[in-house]
């Protein structure tokens, strides 16, 4: 089995637990900037060859990878929350490769969204896509239409449009449900709704979701906090459930151990 590593080289323990990883494993190529970490040569991340991505990081370094490759991932967590990642840096890292080299671990397939612009596909999603004012402090409006029925109209700071695994990163936030990963759904969640009624909604996601701005005439879309569209009045956007899965490597299931812990629930 060969391995395919990517690091975040602004983490401050990531060196260190490079390192360590690369003395576990016998196959493995290095994504370019991992590589300057510990002055070897790499290639561009779309061109890695493992079977398996080692991401060493947060949940910023893991959405990165998901969004250039889709190949299964496993994450060790060198950053700050990382609810996504599997295991923290200061776990038993040389029983975690061997675990991976036995294939002893599930895969867990995770649902993604799609954004498009006027019919033009322009990104997709793993947490979130959010339509907010592009004035600061400014109300903009919003109308919601769920598979051709409008589901709400009003007026706040934006919209959310969720996957189930980003239920616990922005939306939670603002007060939507927290959704198992692996349930299909969306969840549409009103920021700062100028309206009592206003509430999140959580829908299968086998169901389309269209949306327009009904208030000032532009708007901005941001797919998962990485690519900022400019968006207006006549334009027409459409969020549909990706043909594409990505897939997460899982030693178990500690989803609901992660909330507690991690997300403070106690």
């Amino acid at each position: 089995m060969k391995f395919s590593i990517v690091a975040n080289p602004k983490h401050g323990k990531v060196k260190k637990v490079l390192t360590e990883v690369i003395g576990f494993v016998e196959h493995f190529d290095l994504e370019e900037e991992t590589a300057k970490i510990i002055n070897l040569k790499g290639n561009p991340i779309d061109q890695l060859k493992g079977d398996i991505i080692i991401s060493l990081g947060g949940d910023g370094t893991l959405l990165y990878i998901l969004n250039k490759l889709n190949k299964p991932v496993f994450s060790i967590n060198c950053g700050g929350v990382g609810f996504l990642t599997e295991i923290e840096h200061s776990d038993n890292l040389f029983n975690a490769i061997k675990r991976l080299k036995n294939k002893n671990y599930e895969v867990q397939k995770l649902d993604r969204l799609d954004a498009f612009l006027n019919d033009l596909h322009v990104g997709t999603a793993l947490n979130e896509i959010v339509l907010h004012s592009s004035r600061v402090a400014k109300i903009q409006g919003f109308e919601i239409e769920i598979d051709g029925s409008i589901a709400d109209s009003f007026r706040g700071d934006g919209v959310i449009i969720a996957t189930p695994t980003g239920s616990t990163s922005y939306a939670m936030s603002v007060g939507a449900p927290i959704v198992y990963p692996t349930m299909q759904s969306h969840i549409i969640v009103p920021m700062a709704a100028y309206r009592i009624g206003a509430r999140p909604l959580v829908v299968p996601s086998k169901y389309h979701i269209k949306a327009k701005i009904t208030g000032y005439p532009e708007a901005v879309m941001v797919i998962d906090g990485r690519d900022e569209i400019m968006i207006k009045k006549d334009d027409n956007l459409e969020f549909r459930k990706s043909k594409e899965s990505v897939e997460l490597i899982r030693f178990k299931d500690n989803f609901f151990d992660k909330v507690k812990d991690k997300l403070r629930v106690q």
